[in-house]
């Protein structure tokens, strides 16, 4: 039997799609929920009858003003200070479902708000259909919450399952006016399966991705008072259809405030939404995140049965391949610990472009890793046998430049392009001007150069591909660094 491999994604698998890494969540989280915006917040929210007392303001301000952790672990502050039942757990209960959901919607809006781009990188992953052809089925496991998995997936005709049985729910899609405009199809997974049962998914020998989302994800909620798990699947088998699919559910699943104010309901961290008969119904958000994830004494969103099915099934693989994973949470490192310390024959790669060395946890069973220095798509790659384009090549080394320094690197490339443009016409200009001239125009007798062979020498003065353009740029960076604004 073929010796099978799987993935296992960490949220740099998703990065050159234009997913943001923890640090990079961080600081969006923080330049939008400065301190001045919280507590502007929480006197909004006390003169509406809710709000929080200052000493839990403070706190999660506190937590928000500190550079050397990230956004888990200032959930992860909530999440303690609650656990320690002060009279207070409350209030920090509510700050930790308000942020999470925070950080939902910024997930969210890098979704909806680019898809061309997510489309356009896409192409970078395409070794990813090789995996999927070698394996049948593919096993994806994955911490992040994002649809990356599910855009590839329609992109490139790979058959994805997410471990959902067969039955589905309809829920309707309304308009500004509160009209039914269509519905939403959504896959349901059973707690009592969960519990009792393994997963469906695609079997062995079935061409597909077998996707399971250990810490949950954008287009997964929980329903029916939490004890059912539900998928919104996609409108239609394209990339734009998973990201509409996203997007009407947070914005045309509501249920209108029976007052006449136009208004609708807001729950933290859920979807208040009417159902077919106007019913109100609910729809809870399964981002998990934080530092208690999978805490046997700690209560979660999520189903905690989740762990045990990621546990069974990696024991399909023989080579488990960790992209873009920090090796930062201790009951994911366990499970991948176990697995690999029950047999020599199994083996685990860790990629990621800064990897070096094995995690500490891990050094017992080094024999049986190896650690590969690439990107995801440098890694997916090698495995097809893809060499890029010097195009594809510059592309992705503009694409990684504009993720790491923002908006200012964009600005330097749009300032760099205007200048060179401006350089060559210059040049250009000061080449004509050594041309005779005769009664006011250009002497082309005397040039000795046919006018058309003259305007093709011209146009190469002045243009240049993309790919020039792009490693002039990023040459330039190199030598001089960053401009300083």
């Amino acid at each position: 039997m073929h010796e099978m491999t799987g993935l296992f994604l960490g949220a740099g698998a998703s990065f050159e799609a234009g997913m943001p890494l923890v640090w990079d969540l961080t600081a969006e989280l923080r330049k939008w929920l400065t301190p001045e915006k919280l507590r502007s917040f929480n006197e909004s929210w006390l003169r509406q009858g809710g709000g929080h007392p200052a000493e839990a303001i403070d706190g999660l301000t506190a937590a928000l003003s500190r550079a050397d952790i990230h956004y888990e672990s200032i959930l992860g502050y909530l999440e303690t200070q609650f656990r320690r039942r002060s009279p207070l757990s409350r209030d920090y209960h509510d700050l930790y479902a308000w942020l999470i959901e925070m950080v939902y919607h910024l997930l969210y809006y890098r979704h909806v708000k680019n898809i061309q781009s997510i489309r356009h990188h896409l192409k970078f992953f395409s070794g990813l259909l090789s995996l999927a052809e070698q394996n049948t089925p593919l096993w994806v496991f994955s911490l992040n919450h994002d649809l990356i998995v599910e855009c590839l997936a329609a992109a490139y005709g790979i058959p994805l399952n997410g471990g959902f049985s067969e039955d589905v729910v309809s829920l309707p899609r309304r308009n500004s006016d509160n009209a039914i405009t269509g519905n939403l199809v959504a896959a349901v997974l059973s707690g009592n399966v969960l519990e009792k049962s393994s997963m469906p998914f695609f079997r062995h020998g079935v061409r597909g991705i077998n996707l399971l989302k250990i810490h949950g994800a954008l287009d997964v909620f929980t329903f029916r008072d939490g004890k059912d798990l539900l998928k919104i699947l996609p409108l239609d088998n394209t990339v734009e259809g998973v990201l509409e699919s996203l997007r009407a559910t947070n914005e045309e699943l509501f249920y209108r405030e029976p007052t006449g104010s136009g208004k609708n309901v807001k729950a933290t961290n859920e979807i208040a939404y009417a159902d077919e008969t106007g019913e109100m119904q609910f729809l809870r958000r399964s981002l998990l995140s934080g530092a208690y994830k999978f805490d046997p004494n700690h209560d979660q969103v999520l189903p905690k049965q989740l762990l045990q099915h990621f546990k069974a099934n990696l024991n399909y693989l023989k080579k488990l391949v960790c992209i873009g994973y920090g090796f930062g949470d201790s009951h994911i490192n366990k499970v991948i610990r176990e697995w690999l310390k029950f047999s020599s024959e199994r083996s685990l790669v860790i990629v990621g472009p800064g990897a070096t060395c094995v995690p500490p946890a891990l050094l017992h069973l080094a024999l049986q890793i190896d650690v590969i220095p690439k990107t995801a798509t440098e890694y997916l790659d090698s495995c097809a046998g893809i060499v890029r384009s010097r195009r594809e090549l510059a592309e992705k080394s503009l694409a990684a430049c504009i993720r790491t320094s923002g908006e200012t690197a964009k600005a330097e490339f749009e300032a760099f392009i205007g200048e060179a443009q401006r350089r060559k016409m210059t040049s250009l200009a000061a080449w004509i001007s050594t041309f005779p001239v005769k009664d006011g125009d250009l002497d082309i007798e005397a040039i000795g150069v046919p006018l058309d062979e003259l305007v093709k020498a011209a146009e190469e003065k002045v243009s240049s591909t993309p790919e020039q353009l792009i490693e002039e740029f990023l040459e330039m960076r190199r030598q001089h660094g960053p401009e300083k604004k």
